[in-house]
């Protein structure tokens, strides 16, 4: 039996933003200030640009762009959209000259990662750039008058038509309508769902589902990325080693100290993410990070957090030697379809940062290209919405929603993700996930807590269907039994028709 919900109306905003990361914060902070602007969150400082150890990728000036282009594609196995991609690296310059102007101070000097031809990664607080990106971000956000920020969680869209007309959040136990004549998503993505994770629990795709749900195109939900050097010393949410380290020197090794990577791929411990979590997935036995060629001077000095974490778990490594470390999903490459300025196919809806599929990382995203994703199409979302006329008629809402208080458990949801969806699948092994979603039981719960698995179990059975569909390995997507294929496509998800295929641009 449904549960009946009241719903009350909340005076309407100018733009709802979900989301409390740096994309969201990007399109905030760059809207004109007589903008009515709500921005709601579930937990506004646990986000993943809040908890990111890289920094962020950009060129200096704009004549040096060319090898960061050429970077990014070779990183996303050049499935990416051409053009987007040159939005990114071409924004980037202004995007770091934004974060300056508005009080980040970054280091001197640039470092490298791993599918990075040359030092470009911007930095600030060593290893700890995402937070002491969002601290500045934030005290601008609370100081803004025209900014109105609510804990609150994201039940659906509410549309007329192909057009958004605002957002039913729950906001402590009630459901409240945010009336709105544009909503940005920067709600995410969804690799919480995988028991071995480095991003907030709470990522786990109801962004995406609820723009699906109103009409909304998702894409490419095969690619997600598995970051090769989660630290293995406790539970999920794992500690990331920030790729960085490994551009500072530091090895993968393993059980015996050897080296192993250069057997897959020349560039060793700077190949990408991709490849060397693949590499790590079929090495036998565990892998280690060894930091001693970096030193202990050096690794105090330009990674805290990275030590900070290992100690916090009992682990000196250089006292108690290389530390273990193993791939864990890390961010989802798919998405909501998104163009130029983040806008989907329903007006006025926008998707930014990690929810959304633009096509900047292709088949794999390249290091550091994720904080620069949410600035850059961040600040153009917020140019496109500021030209967006007000609000039409008065939108008429229901009195009252019906919630279903049933839905499988989170941990019956993961432990077919993980099996069926880790770094190499087969067919064999996705159609059996597939038949264990479908017949898993639904149990009695609180129902936005129903809502919200309800939902990630609808993505994750889509997220199958394209992996499955998907018969060849390419990017962030291995299959041990792929078969040779033209991979230039992506794989679509509307409601109104079935998945399809579509060509991408050359």
């Amino acid at each position: 039996m449904n549960a009946v919900i009241p719903v009350s109306e909340e005076t309407g905003f100018d733009v709802v933003i979900v989301g409390a990361g740096i994309g969201a914060h990007s399109v905030a902070l760059s809207l004109p200030s007589t903008l009515r602007i709500a921005m709601i969150s579930q937990d506004a400082v646990q986000t993943s640009s809040h908890w990111a150890k890289g920094g962020i990728a950009a060129e200096s000036c704009l004549s040096e762009i060319d090898a960061h282009l050429e970077d990014t594609l070779a990183a996303g196995a050049r499935l990416n959209d051409r053009d987007q991609v040159h939005r990114l690296v071409s924004g980037a310059p202004e995007a770091i000259r934004f974060l300056v102007e508005l009080g980040v101070v970054f280091e001197p000097t640039l470092e490298r990662e791993g599918g990075h031809q040359s030092a470009r990664i911007w930095h600030a607080d060593g290893d700890a750039t995402g937070l002491a990106v969002m601290r500045v971000l934030g005290a601008r956000r609370a100081a803004s008058l025209n900014i109105t920020s609510t804990t609150a969680r994201l039940v659906q869209l509410v549309t007329d038509g192909d057009c958004v007309q605002g957002a039913l959040v729950e906001q402590q136990g009630s459901l409240v309508l945010l009336k709105a004549r544009s909503v940005v998503l920067a709600t995410g993505g969804a690799t919480g769902l995988w028991s071995d994770h480095t991003s907030p629990d709470g990522n786990i795709g109801t962004g995406m589902v609820a723009a699906y749900r109103v009409g909304a195109t998702l894409g490419d939900l095969e690619f997600t990325q598995f970051h090769p050097t989660a630290i293995a010393l406790t539970g999920s949410p794992l500690p990331l080693a920030t790729e960085a380290l490994r551009g500072a020197g530091a090895w993968i090794v393993d059980a015996e100290g050897k080296r192993f990577l250069f057997a897959s791929d020349p560039a060793g411990e700077l190949a990408t993410r991709d490849k060397v979590s693949l590499a790590m997935h079929r090495h036998q036995g565990m892998s280690f990070l060894d930091v001693e060629p970096i030193g202990p001077a050096a690794l105090a000095k330009r990674f805290p957090s990275f030590l900070e974490a290992c100690r916090r778990y009992g682990h000196d490594p250089f006292a108690n030697g290389p530390v273990p470390i193993r791939p864990a999903a890390h961010y989802s490459i798919g998405g909501i379809v998104a163009g130029p300025h983040g806008e989907t196919n329903i007006q006025g809806l926008y998707a930014v940062g990690e929810c959304a599929n633009c096509g900047v990382h292709g088949a794999n995203r390249l290091a550091s290209n994720s904080l620069l994703e949410g600035l850059v199409f961040g600040r153009r979302a917020a140019a496109h919405i500021k030209d967006r006329p007000t609000l039409r008629q008065r939108l008429r809402y229901p009195s009252t929603l019906a919630l279903s208080p049933r839905a499988p458990s989170r941990a019956a949801i993961s432990a077919i993700i993980d099996v069926g969806l880790g770094v190499e699948r087969d067919h064999p092994t996705l159609q059996r996930s597939q038949a264990a979603l479908e017949a898993l039981v639904s149990n009695e719960m609180n129902p936005y807590l129903a809502s919200e698995l309800q939902s990630a179990r609808e993505l994750v059975a889509m997220t199958i269907q394209a992996a499955t569909l998907r018969r060849g390995t390419i990017g962030s997507h291995t299959r041990s039994d792929a078969i040779t294929e033209n991979p230039n496509y992506r794989i679509e998800f509307n409601q109104s028709q079935p998945p399809r295929r579509v060509e991408r641009q050359s």
